[in-house]
């Protein structure tokens, strides 16, 4: 089971899943509270937490929008 380090702005989260990173990506969002400030990107790696910047070919990095679109979030 592949355990992921998922990093969006304040939002960092250690999640172990059978799930894709997508997927993991969409479950994450939900784990936000009204502290947390979003960057644009989430990365999702099972080697550590990464950012757009630190990302390499191996990250999963996601638009926020497309994991609130995928996830059903309203952004409002």
């Amino acid at each position: 089971m592949p355990k992921y380090y998922i990093n969006c702005g304040t939002l960092e989260l250690i999640y172990s899943t059978n799930k894709t990173p997508m997927e993991a990506a969409c479950a994450a969002i939900w784990e936000t509270n009204d502290n947390d400030e979003l960057d644009r990107f989430m990365t999702v790696d099972e080697r550590g937490f990464r950012t757009k910047k630190t990302a390499d070919e191996l990250t999963a990095v996601f638009s926020v929008d497309d994991i609130m679109e995928q996830s059903g979030w309203n952004k409002e």
